[in-house]
């Protein structure tokens, strides 16, 4: 379409086809994500054969030592960009501004696709968890992360000389660019960074820990020992759900010490952390019932089926949902790290740089979010202190005159307060 009325000057028919589109607007199911063992571990396909800009923008991402869960991310991200523009009769190196904030209009108020397979309903608080429930739309989180995506996408094209002549996607304000604050002086106060255009507001991050008495209950509701087993071990170590999953025989726990070996999520580095020892008595009860055990193979297996599987990381979401139908919380994997930092800052034994070790923290601000209060710590304590008796002010007999009291007390007007109901008697000795 935008070939049609091309150099012919008509920019008002070509917006109003355009604005036609976006008030019935359907995304499309074009195109795919491909996962190859060979090369590139995700190409984009669109919408019958293999995007070329895509696949050269992936793979200069894999050379930067991407991970393949950010490559694969990068790549869902372009598809649906790649499916948006094909609604809009719009070639991807024809794309302008007015199609990023079509996009974005579109993303804040169409249902995501896991929305309407699962039929959910409007965002709802948790009664028992106080959280809310999955957005139906997107979050703000992933419209940001989508034109983070298509920056990057366009600043490389354009780089390569792929076509585009311009990032449609809207810079930063006064054309800074790099991280906010790189260079700030410690002496000075942070000057405010405004949001680029079509830039979210995003929730302030803030942790979820899990009640003590929640914990047994979702702790007594489990079935098997490699499910008491997990649990304790995300609880004691802190790990992350998919790092815990990842654990192989081997060298990747240690009895003796009561240690595990794991991936950390950032570096990629393989880190020693502790847990706790009651979860290495529900390790060894699982290792029992005949589980894999050659050494390189995984640690966590399905339970049913023939032939059993490493168990993924969503049948063990699925696993902790069940676990918490009878209490109607919605509690997820994270939020057991979360718990485990809370009972370690808890403890006077721990340092904040102490739980940052464990936690693996690259920066110790991320690990000064744990620190916060929680609501319902503060809830209790605003209760207690209406509950509190009022203690009466401090009043003078009314025989006295309150400036010459203060001045034989020696006391400045309204510094000091004096001791309730005085009296001049009780200075006198016996």
């Amino acid at each position: 379409m935008t070939e049609l009325f091309d150099g012919r000057g008509d920019q008002v028919v070509l917006e109003l086809a355009r604005f036609l589109w976006d008030s019935a607007l359907v995304t499309s199911r074009l195109g795919r994500v491909v996962e190859s063992d060979v090369g590139l571990p995700f190409r984009v396909v669109f919408p019958d054969n293999e995007h070329r800009a895509a696949s050269l923008f992936l793979r200069d991402l894999a050379a930067s030592n991407c991970q393949p869960t950010t490559l694969r991310s990068y790549a869902y991200d372009l598809l649906r960009w790649f499916r948006f523009l094909h609604d809009r009769f719009v070639d991807w190196h024809r794309a302008e501004r007015v199609d990023v904030r079509a996009l974005v209009e579109h993303m804040r108020a169409q249902p995501t696709a896991t929305a309407l397979r699962r039929d959910l309903a409007p965002q709802t608080i948790n009664t028992v968890t106080h959280k809310s429930s999955p957005n139906v739309t997107f979050a703000p989180r992933t419209i940001n992360h989508q034109l983070t995506v298509l920056s990057a996408f366009y600043e490389f094209a354009i780089d390569a000389d792929l076509g585009p002549l311009v990032n449609p996607v809207p810079a930063s304000h006064q054309g800074r660019r790099g991280r906010a604050n790189a260079h700030h002086n410690p002496m000075y106060d942070f000057s405010p960074r405004r949001r680029a255009v079509y830039r979210q507001k995003e929730p302030r991050p803030a942790w979820r820990a899990i009640p003590d008495d929640a914990v047994d209950r979702i702790f007594d509701a489990l079935t098997s020992n490699r499910d008491r087993a997990l649990l304790s071990l995300w609880l004691s170590s802190g790990a992350r759900a998919t790092e815990l999953l990842e654990l192989c025989h081997g060298s990747d726990y240690d009895f003796g010490r009561s240690t595990i070996t794991v991936t950390s999520k950032g570096s990629r580095a393989r880190e020693v952390i502790p847990a706790s020892a009651d979860a290495f008595v529900w390790l060894a009860l699982y290792m029992r019932e005949s589980q894999p055990s050659d050494p390189g193979d995984r640690v966590w297996w399905t339970l049913q089926g023939s032939p059993r599987k490493p168990l993924t990381y969503h049948a063990a979401r699925a696993m902790f949902q069940r676990a918490q139908r009878a209490l109607g919380s919605n509690w997820t994997l994270h939020d057991l790290r979360h718990t485990a930092a809370e009972r370690f800052l808890a403890d006077p034994a721990f340092t904040l740089v102490d739980v940052q070790s464990i936690l693996r923290h690259a920066n110790i601000n991320t690990t000064t979010i744990y620190t916060q209060p929680r609501m319902e710590d503060i809830i209790a304590k605003v209760a207690e202190h209406y509950a509190r008796p009022k203690v009466p002010k401090a009043t003078i007999e009314p025989d006295y005159d309150e400036a010459a009291v203060r001045e034989l007390l020696g006391l400045r007007s309204g510094t000091i307060p004096i001791p309730t109901t005085f009296s001049v008697d009780a200075l006198r000795g016996p």
